[in-house]
């Protein structure tokens, strides 16, 4: 099992198989975000898909799924996925809060973690993308580092949502 420690919080590598029910758990109580990329509540086909959906020229190998846990209390979830969109890259493809644990330096910390761990691990760049729609969410990135790597406008094919795709240089890498 690889466990990450982070502070008083620990990544905790989560299955589909094992998780799925926790999972859709912290979904509901973060339905806000859910609702508002979706349009509607999360339901386990949104958990299978944060377990399962690769981005293109990955294989299910490459997506690493974590919940953020404080004790046992599940109050997070984050995947990322290696080697999109370069080899060096980790793609943060969710990072999904409690909404209880937001805005009190958690989202921080966790991130702090990832940028560690991605930098042992030999990358480069962090990269996600955030929905226009949220500014909320796109004032925390920018206050982690994250500068502008392009528009995403919504496609026929998307979800329908415009993106900003953000990316953060890991010196080190």
């Amino acid at each position: 099992m690889v466990v990450f420690y982070v502070s008083e919080f620990i990544l905790r590598k989560i299955s589909e198989e094992h998780n799925a029910v926790d999972a859709l758990d912290l979904a509901e109580r973060a339905a806000d975000y859910v609702t508002l990329e979706m349009g509607y509540a999360p339901n386990m086909a949104y958990i299978h898909d944060f377990f399962t959906a690769v981005p293109p020229g990955l294989t299910q190998a490459d997506l690493h799924t974590f919940a953020i846990m404080q004790d046992e209390a599940m109050t997070g979830i984050i995947c990322l996925a290696q080697g999109y969109e370069y080899p060096t890259d980790w793609w943060i493809g969710l990072m999904l809060l409690d909404p209880a644990y937001r805005g009190r330096g958690h989202g921080h910390t966790v991130i702090e973690q990832i940028k560690a761990k991605a930098r042992d691990a030999g990358m480069m760049m962090l990269k996600l993308s955030v929905l226009n729609a949220n500014p909320r969410a796109l004032k925390f990135w920018g206050r982690e580092g994250f500068v502008l790597h392009r528009h995403a406008p919504a496609t026929p094919e998307s979800d329908g949502h415009d993106r900003v795709v953000l990316k953060y240089h890991l010196e080190g890498g």
